[in-house]
């Protein structure tokens, strides 16, 4: 029986998609042919004009080709078709190829008795005749036998009526009598193209179908004895239920001699179902699935200057077995899994700044904040390259932020200027004199905490220069004859008023007091 391979061809045409890709392209333009049956029209190539290509390239299906065999088919239709006959014997036609100009026909599980179409001489051309044409048979699939189930069953006879034998019409049967026990033995034979199940037992074994006679009328027959036998096996894996049913049926025979009904042999029927399992027994035949949970991911310690941290988790995995009372008993394990994970840049960023040199500083006449600070290992700050927010903190009042400033570099001092007129904190030039003042930044004179952000941030406390340095103030700066404006070294000095002069300073570095605290990263401001 001929069976169609189109499923089976598809893998093949998968295996040469290298080939049959660009060709199916080069085809797509082209009309189809008028006269006969169109496959895929792919361009003709000197390989493939021999029988060699074909054979290769359907070798899965272990295919003999023939080219221009007037054994398997004759070119028809004027020169513009092929026409197949039968394969043969016990082969199937694979794939035929039709030549004509520059291109194929390739036609898959071709049909005898079927024109198939020559190519056109050109996309939109005219239909070519056929130059040549390649034809493959390969082996025919086995096709599976079909399962048949056959039925026989009878009547038991009366003293009016034999018993009648009831046969399905879809096996052979045959039967072998037993002259001494009178029980008839049938045995079913599947046909051609079937078979029976495995378990399948085709025997049956019949009693005597005689009608009674005799003195049966003088006492009724009894009614057989049936006893049936139910044996389930179960399959947890698959869930099923393997369910055997043995019948006994012990009939009853009247017995001349005796007078009487006599038992005859008994006879057993074997059945066999397989069906689901029902919930309840599954509960109390398979233990439930092994289970595994997996508890949460819980940080270790890590310290600044860490990049990672170790986490660990606990895994309980529960496996279930039945008791003797059919109840499923589970018994845990625990185990301890790890793993290291990054540490987020948000994290990295509550260690402080690492800092360097921090202090106040004198540059001639001038004050400054020098210093320097660098990132945790591993923080990534919002800009490239990273900025500090340099905060000199008010205890009664509005700080002093100034943004944006390098990681490491000098800043003038709150209420210095470096320019002329000078400045100091704490200092206010009034009408060409100098004279102290509770405003222009006095609270930077006495340790002031100064505060350096990114987002990570450090804070240290910074002395301004003490008395002794010539940036201190202007008051340091006075000479023996204050009224004498013609000295350039010298200074006017009333109480707390100074004139402005020249003021030839020297540099002096003076280290502050540290204390260390970790805040947020924003402008602070105290009403």
């Amino acid at each position: 029986m001929r069976k169609r391979i189109f499923t089976a061809l598809a893998s093949v045409a998968a295996a040469a998609a290298l080939v049959v890709a660009p060709l199916v392209a080069t085809s797509a333009s082209a009309t189809e042919p008028v006269i006969g049956t169109v496959g895929t029209i792919e361009p003709a190539t000197a390989k493939g004009n021999g029988t060699d290509y074909w054979e290769a390239r359907y070798d899965a299906f272990d295919v003999e080709c023939f080219k221009d065999s007037s054994d398997y088919g004759i070119v028809t239709d004027g020169s513009k078709t092929v026409t197949l006959s039968e394969p043969p014997a016990g082969k199937v036609w694979v794939v035929l190829v039709v030549k004509a100009a520059t291109s194929n026909n390739v036609v898959e599980d071709p049909a005898a008795g079927t024109p198939y179409a020559s190519p056109l001489t050109k996309p939109g051309g005219p239909q070519a005749d056929v130059s040549h044409w390649i034809v493959c048979a390969g082996d025919a699939p086995e096709t599976p036998p079909t399962i048949v189930t056959p039925t026989l069953e009878w009547t038991l006879p009366d003293c009016y009526t034999a018993g009648v034998v009831t046969k399905s019409d879809d096996v052979d049967w045959s039967s072998v009598y037993d002259e001494v026990t009178k029980l008839t033995t049938w045995t079913a034979t599947p046909r051609t193209g079937a078979a029976f199940a495995e378990t399948f037992v085709p025997v049956w074994v019949v009693p005597n179908l005689e009608k009674l006679t005799g003195a049966c009328d003088e006492s009724e027959q009894p009614d057989p004895k049936v006893t049936e036998k139910v044996d389930t096996e179960f399959d947890c894996e698959s869930g099923t239920a393997l369910v055997t049913t043995t019948t006994t049926t012990i009939s009853y025979r009247w017995e001349e001699s005796l007078g009487d009904w006599v038992e005859e042999d008994p006879i057993e029927t074997v059945e066999s179902e397989r069906r689901a399992m029902t919930d309840g027994e599954k509960a109390a035949t398979c233990p439930p699935d092994t289970t595994v949970e997996y508890g949460e991911w819980a940080d270790g310690v890590w310290v600044c200057g860490d990049t990672t941290v170790t986490q660990t988790r606990e895994i309980t995995t529960t496996v279930f077995e039945v008791d003797e009372q059919g109840l499923p008993t589970g018994k845990s394990s625990v185990a301890i899994e790890t793993r290291t994970r990054d540490l987020t840049n948000a994290e990295i960023g509550t260690c402080p700044l690492l800092p360097g040199g921090i202090q106040s500083q004198c540059v001639s006449d001038v004050p400054y904040l020098s210093y320097a600070v660098t990132l945790p290992e591993g923080f990534v700050p919002a800009t490239d390259p990273a900025t500090v927010t340099i905060t000199f903190v008010n205890p009664d009042g509005e700080d002093y932020v100034v943004e944006n400033q390098p990681l490491q570099g000098t800043l003038l001092w709150p209420g210095a200027s470096a320019d002329e007129p000078k400045m100091w904190p704490g200092w206010a030039l009034v009408d060409g004199e100098y004279v102290e003042t509770d405003g222009n930044f006095r609270w930077t004179r006495e340790g002031v905490t100064v505060v350096f952000e990114v987002n990570p941030t450090y804070q240290t406390t910074v002395e301004y220069p003490q008395a002794t340095a010539l940036c201190a103030s202007p008051s340091l700066f006075s000479t023996d004859d204050p009224s004498d404006p013609s000295d350039p070294g010298s200074l006017a000095v009333t109480g707390g008023v100074l004139s402005v002069g020249a003021l030839g300073l020297g540099a002096l570095a003076l280290a502050a007091g540290v204390a260390i605290t970790v805040i947020s990263a924003k402008r602070r401001a105290k009403a």
